[in-house]
C-alpha cells in the first residue's frame, strides 16, 4: 500500500456513525449512507464502487448484494401482498368482478416492480450493513485515500501521488 494522500486525524476515526433512522432514509434516496452524498449511479443498474463524497466501499466483501436482493425482493413481495389484499376487498364488494385487472397489476408489480426497485435496494441495503458492522480504521483510511486519489479535493490540500501540482497564480 502507498503513502496516504491526505492525513486522517482522530475525528475521521471517531465520528459517530448515524443512527439508523438516518441511515434508512439516506438508503431510501439512494445515498451514501456514510456521509448522505448522492450521485452514487452512473446508470439505473451500474452502482460506483465507491461514495463519491467519502470514499466509503459500498462492496464490503464477496457476494455483499445478496442482501439487497433479498430487500428487492421483500418490496415487490410486500407490494403484491397489499394488491392481494385490495383485490380480495374489491372483491367482497362486487363478486361479478373479473381478474383480469388484478392480474394485469400483479404481472406489472412482479415483473417491473424489481426493476424500478433495484437501486434502492441496493443503497438501503449498504445502510443496514453499515448499521450492523461499523467500519474499521482501515476501511476509514481506505476512504479517505480514495476520496484524495480521485481528485474532488483540490489538489493544493494533499490531493494524492497522481494530483497535478497548483498552478501559480498570474
Amino acid at each position: 500500500m502507498g503513502a496516504m494522500a491526505r492525513s486522517i486525524d482522530v475525528d475521521d476515526v471517531l465520528r459517530p456513525k448515524p443512527e439508523w433512522p438516518t441511515l434508512l432514509w439516506r438508503g431510501l434516496v439512494k445515498h451514501c449512507p456514510r456521509c448522505g452524498g448522492g450521485h452514487l449511479y452512473t446508470g439505473w443498474f451500474r452502482m460506483k464502487e465507491r461514495c463519491p463524497s467519502c470514499g466509503y466501499l459500498f462492496e464490503r466483501e464477496p457476494g455483499f448484494f445478496v442482501g439487497a436482493y433479498l430487500i428487492n425482493f421483500a418490496i415487490v413481495e410486500g407490494f403484491l401482498f397489499l394488491m392481494l389484499m385490495g383485490f380480495i376487498a374489491w372483491k367482497d364488494q362486487n363478486p361479478d368482478a373479473g381478474m383480469a385487472v388484478a392480474i394485469g397489476i400483479g404481472l406489472f408489480i412482479g415483473l417491473i416492480g424489481p426493476v424500478i426497485f433495484y437501486p434502492y435496494s441496493r443503497t438501503i441495503w449498504s445502510a443496514l450493513d453499515l448499521l450492523m458492522t461499523p467500519l474499521e480504521v482501515n476501511e476509514i483510511v481506505d476512504a479517505a485515500d480514495a476520496v484524495s486519489v480521485s481528485g474532488d479535493t483540490d489538489p493544493t490540500e494533499g490531493g494524492g501521488p497522481d494530483a497535478a501540482p497548483p498552478t501559480a497564480p498570474r
